[in-house]
């Protein structure tokens, strides 16, 4: 076999792989799998400000889904393999979670996107997710929620909630269960 052919026989099965790789992606959002008294939809995993006016400087918090409107909104996109590896990436500002420590009550920013320990993340079967480096911390929705809208008005029915790390627990699954999907379900 000819070095030319070997090379292209290689780059051939690796563009393949490559590409089945990438086809399998989906564009997801990471929600509470417990709607606890959403109005409109369950709760997201989001960054705060609106899509167009993101705040990436501040903690992740949890906010009423997008996908009631039809569409998963930038705020709140995500792709399915980034959380089966263990990121959580924005997909439009190209950034990742990080924990900003390791207690109860601590919280994740987003920041450049880097294969360390504190940007990995597990999503268990329970639903329960968490920090690898601390597998007894769970991201926890927070107790009371808010209306949102923009500062100044006008508010509308969309619902906000702290994003914290607490101690995984199996009462507390309401508000530390996730899970991922493409659309909105119908109930």
């Amino acid at each position: 076999m000819s070095l030319i052919r070997a090379f292209w026989l290689a780059f051939s099965a690796l563009a393949v792989s490559t590409l089945s790789v990438q086809s399998t992606a989906e564009d997801v959002e990471l929600y509470l799998l417990d709607p606890i008294d959403a109005i409109l939809n369950n709760y997201c995993i989001d960054v705060n400000g609106p899509p167009q006016g993101m705040q990436l400087r501040g903690p992740l918090q949890v906010h009423t889904c997008y996908s009631y409107q039809g569409d998963l909104t930038a705020d709140q996109l995500m792709h399915s393999d980034d959380i089966a590896r263990g990121k959580i990436r924005i997909v439009s500002v190209d950034l990742c979670a990080q924990l900003d420590g390791a207690e109860p009550g601590d919280t994740i920013t987003l920041t450049g996107c880097a294969d360390i320990e504190e940007q990995s993340f597990k999503l268990k079967e329970n639903g329960h997710f968490g920090p690898t480096l601390h597998p007894e911390l769970c991201l926890t929705a927070g107790p009371t929620s808010w209306l949102g809208g923009p500062a100044g008005g006008p508010y509308n029915e969309n619902q906000a909630r702290t994003l914290t790390l607490q101690r995984c627990d199996a009462e507390a699954l309401r508000y530390q269960g996730w899970g991922t999907r493409t659309e909105m379900l119908q109930l």
